[in-house]
């Protein structure tokens, strides 16, 4: 209705700006075009980067002396933790379950401990969310539920906070372990279950491109942690930045509100 063209299963592999490559440029540069993995240039003077800040800085931008500040910054900071995630179909209607549900474990500290700790680990009492929406989309089949199941996970890779969630056996390992953590808390499904889908932090890395499958850019530590975060207008002339690893930071209300601030400045520019 307003004219947008939208392309999808379209990679994006660097945002072209006036100053190219140059590393010593004292001129400040600005947007000209997005380069597309098929060799494409799409023209464009202001770009709207949804990517992690981490990618489009180190990965899509040139290095340009207006870029090195945030590159810098974002190098000093501790990336956030990622996700694992269970898509379960479910047999039957659990009693008293609500669309949004948190099973908390005993030690919450301990969680963290796994997660920021010198030795990342899955954690081994998580705390559990499910999103089981009682919408005829998401369960064609009234009789049954549709789980959507999220614990905290270090991110893939190596260092700190992170491990191989690619080793053999670690996923289908964990996610019974995360069904065996419902079941100590009251709700077993593991006789209900139809099918299940496993999702790790790999996985995250390879659909989104966000570093270790880190869902929050970088983490949250510290009262100043949000206004310390990449800001929403760049260095670079035309280019925003918006998502969960700018400012103001992750979760739908917050990217929220960074879209707005970005559409503000966009309109003032």
């Amino acid at each position: 209705e307003r004219g947008v063209e939208v392309r999808l299963r379209t990679t994006a592999t660097q945002i072209v700006t006036t100053t190219g490559e140059a590393t010593n440029e004292t001129e400040t540069p600005a947007v000209r075009a997005v380069r597309l993995a098929t060799g494409e240039e799409l023209p464009a003077d202001i770009v709207v980067a949804n990517a992690d800040a981490w990618n489009v800085y180190h990965q899509l931008l040139p290095n340009t002396a207006a870029a090195r500040p945030a590159i810098k910054a974002l190098d000093r900071a501790t990336p956030s933790f990622s996700g694992f995630v269970l898509l379960l179909a479910v047999a039957g209607r659990t009693p008293g379950l609500a669309h949004h549900n948190v099973w908390f474990p005993d030690d919450y500290d301990a969680e963290f401990d796994s997660l920021f700790g010198r030795e990342a680990r899955p954690v081994a009492d998580p705390t559990v969310y499910v999103c089981a929406p009682d919408d005829a989309l998401m369960r064609p089949d009234s009789d049954h539920e549709s789980w959507f199941v999220l614990v905290n996970a270090p991110r893939n890779g190596t260092g700190a906070g992170a491990i191989d969630w690619r080793a053999p056996g670690l996923a289908e390992t964990y996610a019974d372990q995360v069904l065996a953590v419902l079941a100590r808390r009251g709700v077993d499904l593991r006789d209900r279950i139809l099918w299940r889908e496993i999702r790790t932090p790999a996985d995250l890395a390879d659909a989104t491109a966000a570093p270790g499958g880190a869902i929050y850019g970088t983490s949250s530590n510290g009262t100043r942690a949000a206004f310390l975060r990449p800001a929403n207008a760049t260095a670079v002339t035309g280019l925003y930045l918006v998502g969960g690893s700018s400012h103001p930071g992750g979760g739908l209300p917050l990217v929220g509100m960074g879209a707005e601030l970005v559409a503000n400045l966009i309109g003032r520019a």
